[in-house]
C-alpha cells in the first residue's frame, strides 16, 4: 500500500499537459506497470482523482495499446 500511495501521489502531481511527454519516456514494461497502478487507482474512486487517472489511462493506452491492458488484466501479480 505504501508503494501504491507513493506512485499515486507522484502521477497525480504531474500536470495533465505533461502526461504524454512523461509516458513517452517509458519502455513497455514500465508502461504496463503504470497501467497496473492506474487500474488499482480506479478500484477506489474519489472525486477529482478519477478524472486525472482517466487522463493518464488515455495516454498510457495510446503508448501501450490494447496489449498493455490485456497484460495487466491477465497478470496474476497485483500492485
Amino acid at each position: 500500500d505504501a508503494a501504491f500511495n507513493l506512485v499515486l501521489r507522484v502521477i497525480l502531481s504531474i500536470k495533465t499537459s505533461d502526461i504524454e511527454k512523461t509516458v513517452s519516456q517509458l519502455d513497455r514494461d514500465q508502461i504496463d506497470m503504470l497501467m497496473k497502478y492506474i487500474y488499482r487507482g480506479f478500484e477506489n474512486p474519489s472525486e477529482g482523482r478519477s478524472a486525472q487517472l482517466l487522463a493518464w489511462h488515455e495516454k498510457v493506452f495510446a503508448a501501450g495499446g490494447i496489449g498493455s491492458i490485456v497484460r495487466v488484466l491477465t497478470d496474476k501479480k497485483r500492485v
